[in-house]
């Protein structure tokens, strides 16, 4: 695990779109740019596991089977927990602390042909939830990403 003293934390989000050379480079950026956290949409995975991530990575998935949104935090001063009424296996939401410092972050993957609403719901249940506290989301629609804070 990798500890890190910084005031300031590094968010990476990106769409893998399941490739193994993505999660690679990832790993890469990871190390050399000393990112805390990744959001990712379509992470690599291998016989229904995500893989590809570098050993003492702690990797969040709301399910092993099919898991389209996961966050991976490489910064062992970061305490994570899923907030499991808002997360699913397309919708991840974290709790995060890093010292007395506390906020949400979420990576999510919509389907482009789910209706819309349905993915209107998702975001408006973790916009509830985490009403009155800084987030951060990463969203991939059909590998388009966007970020909001």
């Amino acid at each position: 695990m990798v500890q890190r003293q910084n005031a300031k934390l590094k968010c990476n989000p990106i769409n893998l779109q399941h490739s193994r050379a993505a999660t690679d480079n990832l790993m890469q950026i990871i190390n050399t740019e000393n990112i805390d956290i990744a959001l990712i949409q379509e992470p690599y995975v291998y016989q229904n596991r995500i893989k590809g991530i570098t050993r003492g990575y702690r990797t969040y998935a709301y399910g092993e089977e099919k898991s389209r949104a996961t966050i991976i935090i490489p910064n062992d001063t970061i305490d994570a927990i899923m907030i499991t009424q808002c997360s699913d296996n397309d919708t991840v939401l974290f709790e995060i602390k890093k010292g007395p410092k506390t906020f949400y972050v979420a990576s999510a993957y919509m389907e482009y042909n789910d209706e819309i609403e349905n993915s209107f719901r998702k975001i408006e249940r973790i916009l509830e939830f985490t009403k009155g506290v800084k987030i951060i989301m990463a969203i991939a629609i059909q590998g388009q990403q966007y970020g909001m804070m």
